[in-house]
């Protein structure tokens, strides 16, 4: 068998798990009903708290993907309420850019070609997500935004007649679930669930990346950074082949220390394009609940990512003489790159406390 096809099986197969871990957290979900939804509350307990649990949950599991396809799991089960649902992946955007700025340390840290080109990847990624952040959390705070687009969103997929025979389908190929939850508490169905869906999110951008090959994939992005337009389609399309944005992002910066990609102006739209792409792994993990509010959050997770890119993109050129301007900050000397760096976990970490604390 040809390491194409190799590839291939493996996708097939990742993707199977992927489902499947879905299937088993929101079975697991709804035996431990109340006794769950009392744990998530105790750590997420209104808005803001949900943001940042959604900031700091993605930066540790490096995987925006999987951390709100178990978001859609647990909201499907009726054990997170949707508007904290909501909050969390809001947040959950900006947990994204934890592993491209550690790309960019290591990178920094080997001192060859030019560190300063990839921060400025790294926090045109950074600034992005930081500054839509404050632009939308202040609107789920204060008005329930995002919410009521998912609220309506489920109402409309609820007149879709095939989705609610999604899970039944799912049922039929996934038979193995209902046994396991048998002789596993509940608890270890989440555990095994939650470990499952990452390792096979991970296995999709292993293999999907082998068969995009690497020489390929440099090939095609430096061509693409000769238009804003040309630029922005390529991120989506690449995303979908490798659903990661923090893959497709992190691939930016070897290339951007090699001096492979000299063009700043155009990494922006690279990245709105990145996130658009990277929406449909959760519209997946939406249609394997068949539930509408599932949808609903996955809208959500759309929205923000359409929206985002329509407010950016007629300021790609201010945007990118201000990420130069930070990149040199940032990458100047290894303490002020170390402490940006510590800050990307201990502002929502603490955050957290404080809530956990004082309420």
């Amino acid at each position: 068998m040809s390491n194409t096809a190799k590839n291939a099986v493996g996708s097939i197969v990742a993707v199977y798990f992927f489902v499947s871990a879905i299937v088993l957290i929101k079975s697991s979900a709804k035996i431990m009903g109340v006794t769950l939804a009392r744990g998530i509350v105790m750590l997420i307990r209104d808005t803001t708290s949900a943001v940042f649990a959604g900031w700091i949950s993605t930066a540790m599991l490096h995987s925006s993907g999987a951390f709100d396809s178990i978001v859609v799991a647990f909201t499907s089960s009726g054990v997170m309420p949707l508007s904290l649902s909501v909050a969390a992946i809001i947040g959950a955007e900006m947990g994204t850019t934890v592993t491209p700025f550690l790309i960019s340390i290591i990178e920094k840290m080997k001192g060859k070609g030019e560190s300063q080109a990839s921060f400025n990847v790294t926090m045109s990624h950074v600034l992005y997500n930081l500054f839509t952040l404050i632009l939308f959390y202040p609107l789920e705070l204060f008005f329930g935004t995002f919410t009521g687009i998912a609220e309506r969103g489920s109402q409309i997929f609820l007149t879709v007649p095939w989705l609610s025979a999604v899970p039944d389908i799912l049922d039929v190929v996934t038979p193995w679930v209902d046994p396991l939850l048998e002789v596993i508490p509940p608890w270890a169905g989440l555990i095994v669930g939650g470990l499952m869906l990452i390792v096979a999110l991970g296995a999709v951008e292993k293999y999907m990346t082998a068969i995009f090959s690497m020489p390929r994939s440099w090939n095609l992005i430096r061509s693409t950074f000769t238009r804003p337009k040309r630029a922005f389609i390529a991120g989506f399309l690449f995303t979908l082949l490798v659903p990661s944005t923090t893959v497709m992002v992190s691939l930016l910066v070897p290339l951007a220390t090699s001096g492979v990609i000299k063009a700043d102006y155009y990494i922006l739209p690279y990245i709105l394009g990145a996130n658009i792409g990277t929406v449909f792994d959760v519209l997946i993990a939406a249609l394997a609940t068949g539930d509408p509010i599932g949808l609903g959050v996955w809208l959500v997770h759309f929205a923000i990512n359409l929206v985002g890119a329509l407010i950016f993109f007629p300021l790609l050129k201010p945007f990118s003489e201000l990420t130069q301007k930070v990149a040199t900050y940032v990458s100047k000397d290894p303490r002020t790159t170390l402490i940006v760096a510590i800050l990307f976990h201990v502002i929502p970490a603490s955050i957290i406390l404080y809530y956990y604390i004082m309420t």
